[in-house]
């Protein structure tokens, strides 16, 4: 017996010794089928390809049991995290249109100042108030079904908004 089969001999019985007992079995057939490949190198080959095989299937088994373990986990925070993030999503979402219509309102007065829109008290009732809560309103209602978490996060906007103006109206 050359080298390479001492090798290749020590080698698979070392795999059979720690391998996992759903692995174990199919090792020790590895090992028995070395006895009847010819020539020393052709059965190192084979037990390095027979140890390749073993550890892919455990590993397979440890993806298998990780992959299951991460899913309990993921089913439970993604439920929570999904909801936040939408409900982030659309307070942000809600929060850039108000910015962008109030930049708007600031852009139309500095473009067209003859027109004195920066005095006008409707404009700013309008651009600013009227047309991104109404949006809100209809943004709420039509993602309400399917984007729950999107719509409260707007409709949560919408009411801080709300709640600004009346706020702001009452102090004067």
């Amino acid at each position: 017996m050359g080298a390479p089969r001492k090798l290749a001999t020590s080698l698979l019985t070392a795999v059979v010794r720690f391998a996992p007992e759903t692995s174990r079995e199919w090792a020790t057939g590895m090992l028995r089928e070395l006895e009847f490949v010819d020539g020393d190198w052709a059965a190192l080959f084979w037990a390095l390809g027979s140890t390749a095989a073993v550890f892919q299937h455990v590993a397979s088994g440890w993806r298998g049991w990780f992959k299951a373990r991460s899913n309990n986990k993921e089913a439970r925070m993604n439920n929570f995290g999904k909801k936040a993030l939408g409900v982030g999503t659309g307070i942000v979402s809600a929060a850039m249109l108000a910015l962008c219509a109030f930049a708007v309102l600031r852009l139309v007065g500095f473009l067209f100042p003859a027109m004195d829109l920066a005095h006008a008290q409707w404009t700013h009732w309008l651009t600013v108030i009227v047309i991104p809560e109404t949006i809100f309103i209809v943004a709420t209602v039509l993602l309400w079904r399917k984007k729950g978490p999107v719509a409260a996060g707007i409709l949560v906007f919408a009411i801080v908004g709300a709640l600004h103006v009346a706020i702001h109206v009452a102090m004067r």
